[in-house]
């Protein structure tokens, strides 16, 4: 009879643990279980009725959407959203001319060096002259002919500054020509 009666006390003891709560704030949790369960259903309903009403924008974020109370959690602040103005459509973005090696043909050498200022190296071989201007994008080779006791443009080459390199034609035409235009 001893046994038996452990038995019913040992048995009663672990279905009153495992049927209660963790917290003391939960107590009378046969009692309280159909309440939380209603309460629970009536705000799942009231969301969805209140989602379709209203708009995301006027939820408010500092308050915590179920009422069963939890440990308290900062929530992250949302930034600030940055204003942007619109720029003004009409832009008036002036169009530049290509600058062309073609156009220092034909200069005499005087007409040159008035243009672009002396050279960075000058090399004389009989009737043929070279000039070198150094730039920090290409090297600019001009040469020229004697005609009639003056020299003469003949031929304009262009090259990059390392051996093997690739050049940038935009870039060395727009150093070339900010040199001729800043000459008087």
């Amino acid at each position: 009879m001893k046994s038996n009666l452990n038995k019913i006390i040992l048995n009663f003891a672990v279905i009153l643990f495992l049927s209660s709560c963790h917290t003391f704030e939960h107590q009378n949790i046969f009692l309280d279980t159909k309440k939380r369960a209603e309460i629970q259903y009536k705000g799942i309903d009231n969301l969805k009725e209140k989602s379709k009403k209203t708009k995301i924008d006027d939820i408010d974020k500092n308050r915590p959407s179920n009422k069963i109370e939890m440990a308290p959690i900062n929530m992250p602040k949302q930034k600030q959203k940055v204003k942007t103005v619109a720029l003004s459509k009409n832009i008036n973005i002036p169009k530049t001319s290509i600058f062309k090696l073609d156009v220092i043909k034909n200069w005499s050498e005087k007409k040159l060096i008035q243009k672009m200022g002396q050279s960075d190296f000058i090399k004389e071989e009989g009737k043929l002259k070279s000039y070198q201007y150094y730039f920090s994008s290409c090297f600019l080779d001009i040469f020229f002919l004697k005609r009639q006791n003056s020299y003469y443009v003949k031929h304009i080459q262009t090259r990059s500054t390392k051996l093997y390199g690739k050049i940038k034609p935009e870039k060395c035409l727009k150093e070339i020509s900010n040199k001729i235009n800043r000459h008087p």
